[in-house]
């Protein structure tokens, strides 16, 4: 089966890909926390790609979290320059 579309169609399907892309991209970013600054204990060993054990095994080594109301927060990036710092 063909379709044929005259310009102002291809251009209407085209605009409609890229906000159907456009949305799906954004819900993907907001799902994965990839936009929030400041992230759980949970979340933030699930960034870095290591379990929850070894990211407290790093907060007592001295790696930077902030602590508000009882509530942890990790920020992304002093986390990033954290681990830079133990590059070798």
């Amino acid at each position: 089966m063909e379709v044929l579309l005259n310009a102002d169609q291809a251009g209407e399907l085209k605009q409609y890909i890229f906000n159907i892309t456009s949305e799906g991209i954004a819900e993907a970013r907001k799902a994965a926390n990839l936009d929030q600054p400041f992230l759980k204990q949970k979340y933030a060993a699930q960034w870095i790609g290591i379990s929850v054990n070894t990211l407290k095994k790093w907060e007592a080594q001295g790696m930077p979290v902030i602590i508000m109301d009882g509530l942890t927060l990790y920020s992304k990036k002093e986390i990033s320059n954290w681990l830079l710092a133990h590059q070798k």
